[in-house]
């Protein structure tokens, strides 16, 4: 008898803790009540062009406030599973608050595609120069469907679908565009690559 009442409690010990992680997986996804797009110089601050400004506007490669902000990305490490991107505190307004929740509020997570990446301590491959990601300037979204040396978006979400340039029109422009550079523009094109420099 007490051992059932045990197993009893325990089960519903485990109902509980798995409940509460399930709340909180979720609860990142939900859009900010009233969300409306931040196109101030707090929302969308000035971009800086070579690396000096790159320098002086986010600091060092690889120091801590590189990758002191973040936010919860569908599809993030593997395709539907989400988890957080990390990245300098001078773009968060930008990605965490202006892009991310465009993204929810249009309902279109499944537009994202794995993997999506912020900061990365490393050199642009092939070189030893760093990478904007060494910064917390960049993201890449979408990578395995858009590698780099591809010259074209390919627009296909988590789901298969194509949303076209959804994404590269949120991240870069046309409207809404939140003024990061897209590495599709370069001579050896980057297309899942969004950085906040140009120049660089």
């Amino acid at each position: 008898m007490f051992a059932r009442a045990l197993a009893r409690r325990v089960a519903i010990a485990v109902v509980s803790v798995v409940a509460i992680v399930v709340a909180s997986t979720v609860s990142h996804a939900v859009v900010v009540d009233g969300w409306v797009h931040d196109h101030s110089s707090d929302g969308i601050p000035p971009r800086p062009s070579g690396y000096t400004e790159l320098v002086q506007t986010f600091g060092q490669p690889c120091s801590d406030r590189a990758n002191n902000s973040r936010s919860y990305w569908p599809s993030q490490s593997a395709r539907n599973v989400a988890g957080y991107v990390y990245y300098h505190p001078y773009i968060a307004r930008d990605v965490g608050y202006n892009i991310r929740n465009h993204v929810a509020a249009d309902k279109r997570d499944k537009a994202v595609d794995y993997l999506v990446g912020g900061y990365n301590c490393r050199y642009i491959a092939g070189t030893t120069s760093w990478s904007t990601h060494a910064f917390g300037a960049a993201i890449d979204t979408n990578s395995a469907r858009n590698p780099m040396g591809q010259d074209h978006w390919n627009g296909k979400g988590a789901d298969g679908k194509d949303y076209d340039r959804y994404l590269p029109n949120v991240w870069h422009g046309v409207y809404p565009g939140h003024f990061f550079f897209w590495g599709i523009h370069w001579s050896r094109p980057d297309p899942m690559h969004f950085q906040y420099v140009t120049d660089y």
